[in-house]
């Protein structure tokens, strides 16, 4: 006998034959893990705690006996052989015990016994727990077939060779109208169109001579109860046993509105391919791989490229390259996008793009594009609608040029009041240059578009421009202004807006210095306006105006420092000046290291 091991749990009082019949295992080719217990308690630990192959026991012992301990097994309902191996049991003890659940007993002076009773109990226990084991198997998978089939909302049949209906589900009897009892042993014929008996009984045939057989999809017509007839789809495999037909498992689905769905779409397809053969614009339906799948006749129209033509070739043999390489990175994002569980089933993209035409001309085109999906909300293609836009972009291009070119002249403009201004009072001119420097970095910081930044940028150089009004010696006096003299300086901002608002300009100029000295508060000049009525741009010159002034030197004294100037702005913030302006001029100073220039 090969070695192999063995646990055994050993109800045993005496160390004596625990060693013998340890010695007796191991002599008959056993590697046994022991332990030896006296009493019900130390069992029912035992037993509970680890996993024993046989329990070998005494018949008598000063604490516990065979009997109880046979008893106590059953109780645990744990499968175990137990042999009863004993020195002074007698034969109706034996019998008695084998009755009560023992599987063998040994006498200990005949202990060559013992390893073939082991070896035949050990295997007999594993044949039950096998045996058992595929029962359990049998009964959870017919559990499992009945609660599946229980709730499962399609009809599902079964079949006999006679083609008896033997089983159904609730919902048949929900779906006929019949109760089960007298659905069970009907023919199916009962309930088949006659015009299908054909299709249907070559099928059910091939089942009975081919144990391979399964319906893979077939379409037939059930009457239920009321008269009714419903289109049922049905997938089934018949089930054999020794090699022998034995019942045939059936799953049918309603179609019926399905396809009735189906006539519906069917004919408002053919609706609106009528409209999309139809229309000015080109409508295409594109796969996940960029190939058409449908284009209108207009395209044509659009790209000398007939519907044929068109249908032989892929997005990119009409999009210009450089069209194709955006549309790729927009289909890559889009398809991020698609992974995620709150996506917009309904958005669409609105694209700028050019082809290239059958006569190797170029056109602008704009196409809106959005996903087509199936049933489960799954992309399975793309929907474009592209018009051509050429004479629209060829007017934006003319536009731009006619706008850059009044940049260009308010450019010069700005330029020549700068230069009279510079003539006039140097400290100003420079004052307006750094502030404006400034407050194009403000603007910046804040994350506004550069149109915006210009505007500020051309606002800055002139928003002092209303001093050529003020006489030169009240700008640059070394001492304290009079009253008379600072509500001169004062009207600078008014007679600035009267020399830049007839200006014309793609930016609020003449506004912007209108309201540079406006304040948060109201307390401002000249028209005491407040919060969001000051201009978001002369909200932005303000702050920098005001560092610029505190920290540069003026006629009539030193600078203050950039500093002081900068606790000015945290102390007002929200008060005299906008927090989100004030907060980005502090972090450009304190964090960026902006110096004045």
């Amino acid at each position: 006998m090969t070695d192999k091991s063995l646990r055994v749990l050993m109800i045993e009082d005496s160390k004596d034959d625990e060693f013998l019949i340890v010695r007796g295992l191991k002599k008959g080719g056993y590697n046994p893990v022991h332990e030896r217990i006296e009493t019900a308690s130390a069992m029912k630990k035992a037993l509970k705690e680890k996993q024993w192959d046989v329990i070998l026991c005494d018949y008598k012992m000063p604490k516990f006996n065979a009997p109880s301990a046979i008893s106590l097994l059953k109780e645990s309902t744990i499968d175990i052989p137990i042999i009863i191996v004993s020195g002074i049991i007698g034969e109706n003890e034996a019998i008695n015990c084998m009755r009560m659940g023992a599987h063998d007993y040994i006498m200990k002076e005949n202990l060559s016994r013992l390893c073939p009773a082991i070896a035949r109990e050990v295997q007999d226990a594993k044949s039950r727990e096998e045996q058992k084991s595929t029962e359990d198997k049998l009964h959870y998978e017919e559990q499992l077939f009945r609660t599946f089939t229980e709730q499962d909302p399609d009809l599902i049949i079964l079949l006999n060779k006679d083609f008896q209906i033997t089983y159904s589900n609730p919902a048949v009897e929900s779906f006929l109208g019949i109760k089960k009892e007298k659905i069970t042993g009907s023919n199916v014929y009962n309930y088949l169109h006659p015009d299908d008996f054909e299709q249907v009984t070559s099928i059910l045939n091939t089942f009975l001579k081919n144990k391979n057989t399964n319906i893979k999809k077939t379409e037939f017509r059930i009457r239920c109860k009321d008269g009714t007839w419903h289109t049922v789809e049905a997938v089934g495999t018949n089930l054999m046993r020794d090699n022998v037909f034995e019942t045939v498992v059936v799953k049918l689905r309603d179609i019926t509105e399905h396809r009735k769905a189906e006539q519906l779409l069917k004919a408002s397809e053919e609706r609106y391919r009528l409209l999309a053969d139809n229309v000015a614009d080109v409508i295409f339906t594109i796969d996940m791989n960029f190939k058409y799948t449908y284009v209108s006749p207009s395209i044509y129209r659009l790209s000398g490229y007939t519907v044929d033509e068109i249908m032989c070739m892929k997005v990119q043999d009409l999009a210009a390259p450089e069209t194709f390489s955006h549309l790729a990175d927009v289909f890559l994002e889009e398809m991020e996008i698609e992974r995620r569980d709150d996506r917009d089933l309904t958005r669409s993209r609105v694209l700028e793009s050019q082809y290239i035409l059958k006569n190797g001309s170029k056109i602008w085109v704009e196409s809106k594009l959005i996903f087509l999906r199936d049933d489960n909300n799954n992309a399975v293609g793309i929907l474009s609608v592209v018009r051509d836009i050429t004479e629209r972009k060829q007017a934006e291009k003319k536009l731009h040029q006619s706008l850059n070119n009044l940049k260009k002249a308010i450019n010069t403009t700005i330029q020549v009041l700068v230069s009279a201004l510079e003539s006039k009072d140097s400290y100003t001119a420079g004052h307006q240059s750094r502030a404006s420097n400034l407050a194009c970095a403000i603007t910046e910081e804040m994350g506004l578009d550069q149109n915006m930044i210009e505007g500020i940028r051309m606002a800055g150089v002139i928003h002092d421009i209303g001093k050529l009004s003020v006489p030169a010696e009240i700008l640059t006096k070394p001492g304290k202004l009079t009253d008379i003299e600072f509500s001169l300086i004062k009207q600078h901002s008014q007679t600035g807006y009267e020399m830049l608002k007839d200006i014309e300009s793609p930016w609020p100029l003449a506004q912007i210095v209108h309201q540079h000295h406006e304040r948060i508060n109201g307390t401002g000049y000249p028209k005491q306006l407040k919060g969001d009525e000051i201009l978001l741009e002369s909200r932005i010159l303000a702050v920098a105006d005001v560092v610029e002034a505190i920290s540069s030197n003026r006629p009539y004294r030193p600078s203050l420092g950039i500093d002081f100037a900068l606790e000015e702005i945290e102390k007002n913030k929200g008060i005299l000046y906008d927090d989100v302006v004030a907060d980005a001029c502090l972090n450009l100073f304190k964090a960026k290291g902006y110096q004045l220039k």
